[in-house]
């Protein structure tokens, strides 16, 4: 198969400087394609255009039908549907799933001519549970077919009657790489002719072109290979450019289809996927296959901003909410935060990481909760702005309280991601993206919950299933208030599932049920929605409730964390006595303990509001989060305080070689954890008796 020769580009390593448009993580690329002018979307049989008696009214006045069909077999129905009465092209089906809430089955098809998909040539039929063809769309090259027995094989047409060929003559295809100015692959006299396409660009020419609208110059275009390789899952091969210096892993996907174009027309392209390697765009993208014209680009990787209370305000009474652009954090979210997979896209608050809905009426099928949609701006962008009116229920402002729930969820994953809550330490995502750990497990979060109300839960079975979310609303003010709103009490639930995950490993959900161990369960999510209200002003004098605005102002622990013992009382033994039995108060104790060894952190390193700084040792705020995330992984299943602050030591021993130790051993002694601190039942339910120790080890300067 002959290819016209490669144009030459300048030769500079592989940069991308789209326009000057480039954003922190994306380049800015408009998404663009043809307009099908008889593209259609029909949802009553009066405005179709074959005649009444090709369908069916239902026995519902409200609901008509534009076909009736099989019950038992609601995708054959649409394919039925499709055959009658829309086209006589062939088509594959790419998808058919049914929702459970209403029982609609939606069936997916795409155009093939000449045994090549038509890009954008897409059906969609919707059938209900009674097998009764509701709706459609229709986007179908209405013309013939584009070639002629005389026209040039496809790439795809090629290989595949090679690999038949040779499949009769009992061989395999075997593998290899195409340049220009070779075959594909070494053709056996007796295979089928490939005509001359001279007229046809090569697909390495086609990438070039796509680099050019895009203003990236390509190293070494010449080492672009073509590889063909049998695929796993199909008779079918493969075709990949390789040596790509513009992607993320070298690689191109490659094949052949058309397009139709506005007027109406089939022009033959190439389809090529191209994760960008210096931008996190992934662009889906038509070539013409003849002039080299780029036809349409896709981002699979959408923009997003969310209307939200964001790090560093915790609720209303602290600030005002403000629209985020692109807060994800790429090597944890490398789709972002609406993306789950490839082809996997929403416009609503779900992701990777999290699926963020409305509860009110407390149903137990999450999947089918309401949930916001994004709007698209005039750059494309989805946007999830949502007004608030203080002054009225929580109900009329639930997509508001929806998208901050949706933000912290995944803002939490995103930054403890950093710090050690990956894939394999048993994190929370649908997609582990081959990292190891077991996915299909990201957290289901429900707002305005209506199980209850005044509280929130998080449950952590062990990994590969989803945590579950429920947060509240608050009706101890005049106007109730609403949990989602405060970030301190979603990072409080999420940290249960940290924690739990961490402690023991991933498979053990049962480390942290009770005792003081329960109660560390308790105190780290505190000490982490503190942690989180921290800014630069803030010092050893600083004081913090937890709660406090779903509260009506009051805060819900005993005593707000503070270094001032007249402020904050609670030491190791005060545990001991009965209302401290329970793991919230333990709790408390813990988080205030934590908090000590953050503000002596605090007293010889400064604070950064970049928690994904790769300098993490450099600032008390992400050191003291690095090394309670890794004291986590060091205890036992079932801590004790005394275990857990051992871990903790450890940890910092291991990342500073105990630059910090005494400073750590001096917030514990204070609160009596020091160095002689005994227990007897720490993790009993009930009583237990502790002995307290101030003083400090023999190596530190008091």
């Amino acid at each position: 198969m002959k290819f016209s020769k490669t144009k030459s580009y300048s030769i500079l390593a592989a940069v991308v400087a789209v326009a000057g448009t480039v954003s922190a993580h994306r380049a800015r690329v408009q998404p663009f394609g043809p307009e099908i002018s008889h593209k259609e979307y029909l949802t009553t049989p009066e405005t179709a255009s074959f005649s009444a008696a090709g369908y069916y009214e239902r026995e519902s006045p409200v609901v008509a039908s534009f076909f009736k069909g099989s019950a038992h077999d609601p995708k054959e129905a649409a394919i039925d549907f499709v055959k009658q009465h829309l086209t006589t092209s062939d088509f594959v089906v790419k998808n058919a799933y049914t929702s459970k809430h209403n029982g609609i089955t939606h069936v997916y098809l795409r155009q093939l001519v000449d045994s090549l998909e038509v890009i954008n040539g897409d059906i969609n039929v919707n059938v209900d549970s009674d097998g009764n063809v509701i709706s459609f769309g229709d986007s179908f090259y209405k013309g013939r077919g584009r070639r002629n027995p005389d026209e040039p094989l496809s790439i795809k047409e090629w290989v595949e009657r090679e690999t038949e060929t040779l499949r009769e003559q009992g061989r395999q295809l075997s593998f290899g790489s195409w340049r220009r100015g070779r075959g594909l692959i070494p053709r056996q006299r007796n295979s089928p002719k490939v005509p001359d396409q001279s007229s046809v660009i090569s697909p390495q020419d086609a990438l070039l072109s796509f680099a050019r609208y895009l203003n990236v110059e390509v190293a070494r275009p010449e080492d672009i290979d073509i590889v063909s390789t049998n695929s796993l899952h199909s008779d079918k091969v493969e075709v990949v450019m390789t040596n790509v210096p513009l992607t993320a892993n070298g690689k191109v996907p490659v094949s052949q289809a058309y397009i139709q174009t506005e007027d109406g027309t089939l022009e033959l392209v190439y389809d090529l996927q191209v994760q960008m390697k210096d931008t996190d765009n992934w662009f889906h993208v038509q070539v013409n296959a003849n002039s080299g014209k780029v036809m349409q680009v896709v981002d699979w990787v959408s923009d997003a901003t969310y209307n939200v209370f964001p790090m560093g305000t915790n609720d209303p009474a602290e600030g005002e909410r403000k629209l985020v652009v692109d807060p994800e954090y790429p090597p944890a979210s490398p789709l972002g935060w609406n993306r789950q997979a490839q082809n996997k896209n929403f416009t609503t608050t779900i992701g990777n990481n999290v699926y963020a809905g409305e509860n009110r009426r407390n149903g137990r099928d999450w999947e089918n909760n309401p949930r916001p949609e994004g709007k698209l701006d005039e750059n494309g962008e989805l946007v999830f702005d949502f007004k608030i009116d203080f002054d009225k229920d929580p109900a009329t402002y639930v997509d508001a309280a929806v998208t901050n729930l949706f933000y912290w969820n995944n803002q939490i994953h995103d930054v403890f991601y950093h710090y050690g809550f990956d894939e394999v330490a048993g994190n929370f995502q649908e997609n582990n993206f081959g990292r190891g750990g077991l996915g299909k497990d990201s957290v289901i979060a429900n707002a305005q919950d209506g199980s209850g109300y005044n509280n929130a839960n998080f449950a952590t079975p062990p990994d590969g299933q989803h945590g579950q979310m429920r947060m509240y609303v608050w009706d101890v003010t005049e106007v109730p208030r609403d949990g989602d709103l405060e970030s301190g009490i979603i990072i409080h639930e999420y940290a249960h599932g940290i924690s739990t995950r961490l402690t023991g490993g991933p498979a053990n959900s049962g480390c942290l049920g009770w005792g003081e161990a329960g109660g560390m369960g308790e105190g780290w999510g505190d000490f982490f929605a503190t942690m989180f209200r921290q800014k630069k002003h803030h010092d050893y004098e600083s004081v913090f409730d937890m709660g406090s605005y779903a509260n009506g102002g009051q805060g819900i622990r005993r005593f707000p964390y503070s270094t001032s013992m007249t402020t904050n009382p609670e030491t190791f033994k005060i545990m001991d006595g009965p209302a401290y039995w329970g793991v919230h108060a333990k709790g408390e104790v813990w988080a205030g303990m934590l908090y000590e060894v953050y503000r002596n952190l605090n007293l010889r390193l400064p604070f950064t509001d970049d928690w994904y700084t790769e300098d993490k040792l450099k600032y008390a705020n992400t050191l003291v989060l690095q090394i309670v995330v890794d004291g986590m992984k060091l205890q036992p299943c079932t801590p004790s305080f005394i275990q857990a602050r051992d871990a903790i030591i450890q940890a910092e021993k291991i990342l500073t070689k105990g630059k910090y130790r005494c400073d750590i051993w001096k917030a514990f002694s204070k609160r009596g954890l020091g160095p002689k601190a005994k227990v007897i039942g720490a993790n009993s339910p009930f009583g237990s008796i502790r002995t307290e120790s101030y003083e400090l080890p023999s190596t530190c300067e008091k």
